[in-house]
Parts: C-alpha cells; sequence; structure tokens
C-alpha cells in the first residue's frame, strides 16, 4: 500500500475507533491497570476496531493495549503506534477532552498520522504536505493567542514558571488534543515535564510538524524518536509555526528544568 492508502485505512480506523468509544460513552465499567492507570470497555472496544482495521496492511501494530515487545519495535522498519483513547481520565470525567491517535512509524519518526476527537467527530490527519481537518487542509498559522498548555493533572511549578517568562497564559488542556489546537494555532506552545508514553505524542508531533511546528525532545534536544526500547518518552517541548521564531530561547528555558 502506498501513503495515501495507508492514511485512508488509518482515518477509517480513527472513525470506527470513534464510533466504538461513543456507543459506550453513557455507560462503561472502570478497570485499574497494572501501573495503576484507568482503563475502559471504551479503550478496549477502539482498540479492537482499530487492530482489525489496520491488520490488512501487514503491518505490524503496537499500542497502548497490545504492546509490540521492543526487539520489534527496534527492528521493524515500519509499525503503527496507536492510542486508542487517549486521555482516558478525561473520558471518564465526561469532558469532551479525549482522541485516538494513530500514527505510522519508519525508522523511528512518524510518517503519518491520524488523530480523531469523538465528542465533536474532527479528524487532523496527515502523510505530508501539511494537515487536513475533516479533509480540508489547514493554513499554516502566523499568529494565535499567546498561550501556554499543560494537561489537567500536571502539578508542577515548572509549568507556571514557563508561562510568566515568555509572557503566555496558562491553559489546562487533556489528551493529544493539545497538537491539535497548536497546528490550528489556537495556542502558541505546550510542554510535558513528566513522563509519558510514546503513543501519546507521537500522531500530534507529526501532525504539529507538517503545520509549521516542532516538538523537540529536552533530552537530546532533537526530534523524539520512537522505535527505543524504552517506551517513555524524554519530557519535551512542543511549539506552534507562529512561536517558532522564540524556539531558541525557549528550548534553553525549558532544558535547564
Amino acid at each position: 500500500m502506498g501513503l495515501d492508502e495507508l492514511l485512508a485505512l488509518a482515518e477509517d480506523a480513527a472513525k470506527k475507533a470513534n464510533d466504538a468509544i461513543m456507543q459506550n460513552y453513557d455507560k462503561f465499567d472502570i478497570f485499574v491497570k497494572a501501573d495503576r492507570s484507568p482503563l475502559t470497555n471504551a479503550d478496549l472496544a477502539a482498540n479492537d476496531v482499530i487492530m482489525s482495521t489496520l491488520e490488512p496492511s501487514g503491518i505490524a501494530i503496537c499500542s497502548e493495549e497490545c504492546v509490540l515487545d521492543s526487539k520489534r519495535r527496534m527492528s521493524e522498519e515500519r509499525f503503527w503506534l496507536i492510542d486508542p483513547l487517549d486521555g482516558t481520565k478525561e473520558f471518564i470525567a465526561r469532558n469532551g477532552e479525549f482522541c485516538v491517535c494513530i500514527a505510522l512509524i519508519e525508522r523511528g519518526r512518524p510518517i503519518l498520522a491520524v488523530i480523531s476527537i469523538p465528542i465533536s467527530g474532527d479528524i487532523y490527519s496527515s502523510n505530508g504536505g501539511g494537515v487536513y481537518k475533516n479533509g480540508v487542509l489547514l493554513a499554516r498559522p502566523t499568529s494565535a493567542p499567546q498561550i501556554f498548555m499543560q494537561g489537567h493533572y500536571s502539578r508542577s511549578a515548572k509549568y507556571v514558571q514557563f508561562a510568566q517568562k515568555f509572557g503566555m497564559q496558562l491553559m489546562c488542556k487533556g489528551s493529544a488534543i493539545k497538537f491539535c489546537i497548536l497546528a490550528e494555532g489556537g495556542a502558541s506552545a505546550y510542554a510535558r515535564f513528566s513522563d509519558c508514553s510514546l503513543w501519546d505524542i507521537a500522531a500530534g508531533d507529526f501532525l504539529l510538524h507538517q503545520s509549521g511546528g516542532v516538538v523537540v525532545d529536552l533530552k537530546t534536544m532533537e526530534a523524539p524518536l520512537y522505535n527505543g526500547k524504552s517506551l517513555i518518552n524524554n519530557h519535551y517541548l512542543a511549539v506552534g509555526a507562529n512561536a517558532m521564531k522564540n524556539l531558541s530561547e525557549m528550548l534553553e528555558f525549558a532544558k535547564n528544568f
């Protein structure tokens, strides 16, 4: 399959996952995984439909609910990297800030990505050449509100310090939806100064890059890689296209955290 066919397959998987999630929105059971994070029927239903939809591609799949072992991730030239329901806590809280993340990784970097938002039905996608929202190409942001985003459960004072340093308003937002907001020009930057998993950011990384922004690993000061031994990302900074002029200064400040 070519990249256009693979993107169409990923978009179809995301749409089906949206439906599966919303079918479980009004009534679901909550389980606790070994890492003490929550899991619901919606996570499992979305995972099942994504796995079955992507299977015909013949490409290995690494999902939060069905992890590909490190040897396979490090040796496969290509593999799908999926979070079937990013923001399970947001789903449980019914605040609408959860999404489906699908990325295709090639030699460590994403080459295709889809993020879908079940509540609205919006689908952000790209296989290069810009970002599409519901099939319409988004313009690259040239301006945006001076907003710095963090997750709802981030308690570190570092986020406040960063926002104050660069004269930004701090906004809490759940899940990888933050990357979609950056890609559309709805905010200027987002950072993660705590651990998260590879599947949490791979799709958002690619969409942001295709919109003219960037994600930088604060340990390597390079673009994140997704085919390493660990499933955990290093801390990172995500900057939208409109704020790229301040990237060097932001990185210099953030890396000291």
